[in-house]
């Protein structure tokens, strides 16, 4: 049976202070707090440089045992080659022990930009493969049409490593499973730039990629689904929504707001 986790693409948006956390909250309580809500979140951060040890030390301490990350591999290494690349990949890769060892790390997220193109990108594509260890997952984003063929299916298979199901304007990737998960984003545009609520009805799309997780999907053992603030305003209420539709026990989306021990908010 697939397991689903469901969670956002970032934690630390004080826009969610209010709807989310709740209205006193620091940004040094937005994760732990996140925590106790969602078992997945999708590290943005990382993408514009590599963590410090001490921070996913701290990541790994304030998360609960089972919770998962998903950090997206540094933009050095993915929009742009330098001789500086291959260190900061591995200076990325060492960052991450600590989520390891606690048995909190989930795929690596290569996110190449919509410009990326088959023609001339397909070496530094297979650079990539090749040089992040096998006892990593890696999930890659490929958004331009001329990645989508069955050369790229398998160059991918033959790594282990899945194609990104990238819900985005102008995107359709094949519903393809090159890996023994699937890793989905529903990212949507750059219009809304206010995070507090739900501003767009896009359930049909989510419904839509729940019947892809049940019929193309139904190999894999663990579904990936990463909501943008981006795709309906709000992420926190875009995942529960997801939840909804997939068919899988709701959220305790007011966790979040309350104390450590507190059963409800009126306790």
């Amino acid at each position: 049976m697939v397991r689903y986790r469901v969670g956002c693409s970032g934690w630390s948006y004080d826009d969610w202070r209010g709807p989310f956390y709740p209205a006193g909250a620091a940004p040094g309580e937005y994760l732990e707090r996140y925590a106790r809500v969602f078992d997945l979140v999708e590290v943005d951060s990382s993408f514009y440089r590599p963590p410090t040890p001490f921070l996913v030390r701290r990541w790994a301490a304030v998360t609960p045992p089972g919770f998962c990350f998903t950090p997206k591999v540094p933009r050095d290494v993915t929009h742009r080659t330098t001789p500086e690349s291959p260190a900061v990949l591995q200076q990325f890769l060492e960052s991450l022990a600590p989520l390891v060892a606690a048995g909190k790390l989930g795929p690596l997220l290569a996110q190449f930009p919509p410009s990326f193109k088959a023609d001339e990108g397909r070496p530094r594509l297979e650079a990539l493969l090749e040089s992040i260890p096998r006892s990593y997952r890696l999930a890659v984003e490929l958004r331009h049409r001329s990645w989508w063929t069955e050369a790229t299916l398998s160059q991918l298979a033959d790594r282990g490593a899945a194609l990104v199901w990238s819900v985005y304007p102008g995107v359709h990737p094949p519903y393809a499973v090159t890996a023994d998960f699937v890793y989905a984003r529903f990212i949507g545009d750059r219009e809304i730039q206010q995070f507090d609520r739900i501003q767009r009805d896009r359930r049909g799309e989510l419904e839509e990629m729940a019947g892809h997780f049940r019929k193309e999907g139904v190999s894999a053992q663990e579904i990936y689904a990463l909501v943008n603030n981006h795709f309906m305003g709000y992420g926190p209420g875009a995942a529960e929504m997801l939840r909804e539709v997939l068919g899988i026990p709701p959220a305790d989306l007011g966790a979040a707001q309350r104390s450590p021990g507190q059963a409800t908010l009126d306790s």
